[in-house]
């Protein structure tokens, strides 16, 4: 193998991907491979149980046990990357990584024994277990998260810019005071859109109380009550940093007596299904979850036929999708 990379003036490692049929390299280059390897003798009998087909292709997905539990929003996006892996006549493996195994970190199998010919990682991980998933060598891409400190593609969401332009939403149509709720450290993705609060609310010359932002309350409903209940005076709107805090935050509020929309603007975050159970149903920030897992499965397909092409980070654009939460004040 040695022989053949220096002649073709690659790396062992190529050859080793080009004669085991594995993606990493370009097909005309394992054709020049397998060329080489006749020439020189190479006792091409061991390849014969060999395919170098695509679809041999098997592609892993990782993620945090709670990840593949929700059905709201990741839920949705696995169901469209195992669909698009289907199309290309790949096989998706699926691997739930519980807390031991991710501060350890301890490695799945079919990582440690090179069972899979890319990753696909799901949500935020802890950024030692993902460098140990980089260092395995494999092709990885990271969906709906990323790390500047990390030499990996990503594929996410534009968070700050969908939380700026629901704040200019609700000010436009309005809404004096905005509050915040979410738990931004369960999730980059909620300090992104805390973010993105922060700056709509600041170009707008708007002060914010104390009181009405709570970026430490967990997503439940008895705690959430609690909070407003505790409050002496609301804004004219809030911004939950997800649906279900959307969905959680109206419940809270009616119980109260308050209206919404008339009284109080509730957005969200994601339009999943807690958009729609909501009563009224959430305005919300959109992201095309289709699109969204088709573009991730296109870059670690990219990734893995070019292991040498520069890393990407790819965002994508939101939108907003108005509902029934919100209320039109402007003067007329």
């Amino acid at each position: 193998m040695q022989r053949i990379a220096d002649r073709l003036g690659i790396s062992k490692n190529s050859v080793s991907l080009a004669l085991t049929g594995r993606a990493g390299v370009s097909e005309e280059l394992r054709e020049k491979v397998l060329d080489t390897a006749l020439e020189i003798g190479y006792p091409m009998e061991k390849l014969k149980t060999k395919t170098f087909t695509k679809s041999a292709h098997m592609i892993g997905l990782i993620a945090r046990e709670e990840i593949f539990s929700e059905n709201t929003f990741f839920g949705v996006i696995n169901l469209h990357i195992e669909k698009e892996i289907k199309s290309r006549e790949g096989h998706l493996l699926l691997h739930a990584v519980d807390k031991e195994s991710e501060e350890s970190p301890k490695l799945p199998g079919f990582v440690t024994e090179k069972k899979v010919d890319g990753l696909l990682i799901l949500s935020h991980l802890q950024k030692e277990f993902i460098e140990a998933i980089i260092q395995s060598g494999l092709p990885v891409v990271l969906v709906d998260h990323h790390d500047p400190n990390l030499n990996v593609d990503s594929v996410l969401t534009d968070n700050r810019r969908g939380a700026y332009l629901a704040v200019k939403h609700l000010i436009k149509n309005g809404a004096r005071s905005v509050g915040f709720i979410g738990e931004i450290s369960k999730s980059p993705s909620y300090s992104e859109r805390y973010e993105g609060f922060c700056v709509a609310i600041e170009e707008e010359g708007l002060s914010v109380e104390n009181r009405w932002v709570n970026h430490q309350i967990n997503e439940q409903g008895p705690l959430i009550d609690f909070y407003i209940q505790s409050l002496t005076s609301l804004p004219d709107a809030w911004f939950c940093a997800n649906d279900h805090f959307g969905f959680l935050m109206t419940r809270s509020l009616y119980k109260l007596g308050v209206r919404v929309p008339d009284q109080c603007s509730v957005y969200g975050f994601d339009d999943s299904i807690y958009a729609a159970f909501s009563m009224p149903q959430l305005t919300t920030v959109a992201i095309n979850k289709e699109y969204f897992a088709i573009r991730s499965v296109v870059q670690l397909y990219q990734r893995m036929e070019k292991l040498e092409m520069p890393f990407e980070k790819i965002v994508l654009n939101p939108e907003l999708v108005e509902r029934e939460t919100t209320v039109n004040k402007q003067p007329i």
